[in-house]
This record gives structure tokens, sequence and C-alpha cells, in this order.
């Protein structure tokens, strides 16, 4: 990716951030009774972001906060067997996502990063840990810092994400 950004792919970046809250807001009329939702969080889509011809950005839902790539404009995401796993090199380290896809919308590939979400006591401690996992993961500084801690520059899980472990990754997605 280049170092200029094209508005129109950050608008639709944006916008796909906003169909998935979208559709987790209908998803949630169905589960906002079950043991499993924090009743204390909103859904939101936070930080998408053009990465390529994609968009990347945290879903935050009551009983779920993953990361998500998707597609940003009328074209989906290339065609992968659901439930395969598909790694996306970021600027912190390659992550590994599972293939998903939601009728209406296509294919996204989903990093968890917390389920279920009742450790989080409101939406705004939900939000500032989406906002913090973003921008470790858009540093560049952030995987040459843990090569020289002496750590691998191989793949980075949610649990390298969230505690820092690190571990390697075979292919690449689309």
């Amino acid at each position: 990716m280049s170092a200029t950004t094209d508005p129109a792919r950050e608008t639709a970046a944006v916008f796909a951030g906003a169909r998935l809250a979208d559709h987790y807001r209908r998803v949630y009329q169905a589960m906002r009774d079950l043991p499993i939702c924090n009743p204390s969080l909103d859904i939101e889509a936070i930080g998408f972001r053009s990465y390529g011809d994609h968009a990347i950005g945290v879903i935050l839902t009551p009983w779920f906060m993953n990361l998500t790539v998707c597609a940003a404009g009328a074209e989906e995401l290339p065609l992968r067997p659901l439930g395969e796993t598909a790694h996306w090199s970021l600027p912190a380290g390659r992550v590994s996502f599972i293939v998903g896809r939601l009728d209406g919308f296509g294919r996204i590939d989903s990093c968890s990063l917390f389920s279920p979400m009742n450790d989080f006591a409101d939406h705004a401690a939900a939000r500032a840990v989406a906002v913090a996992a973003l921008d470790e993961l858009f540093d560049p500084g952030s995987a040459d810092r843990r090569e020289a801690a002496g750590r691998s520059p191989a793949g980075l899980d949610r649990r390298s994400l969230i505690f820092g472990a690190r571990r390697g990754a075979a292919n690449v997605a689309p």
C-alpha cells in the first residue's frame, strides 16, 4: 500500500464497517437476551480503513470483538472455503483470520480479539481496547520493536496482539 490515502477508498472502507455494524444490529435483536451478551456494550464499527482494495477494522458487539477484513467496494473478497484460515500481512506482522460469509454482505475474514465480552465494564473500556489493538497492528515500528526484543517477526495471532507472544504463519490472504 502506498503512504498516501485515497479518499474514495477510505470512504468505502468506513461504509463497509457501517454495513457490518448494521448487520450485527439486526442479529442482536435475536441475541440480546442471551447470557453471552454484555448489556453494557453497543455495536460499533471501529477504525475501519482501507487496506489495499479491502477494508479492515474492529467490529465491537455485546458478544464479541473481532478484527475484520472485508471488501471495501462493490467487488467481494475472492472466494475461499468457509472456516479456512487466511493470513493477512499487517504492519505489525501476519495475523490469522477465519474465513466466513454473511448473507447480503459476502466474505468476511475475522480474527477474534475477545469473546465473550463479559469482562468489559462499559462500552468506553471495550472501545479503548479496540482502538489500542488497531494502533498496535498498524504501527510499522511494532514489528521492529518485537524483533529487537528477540521475538520472531513471524505471524501475530490474537494472543500475540493481546499478550505479546508471536508464532509462525503459512499462507497469506486473500
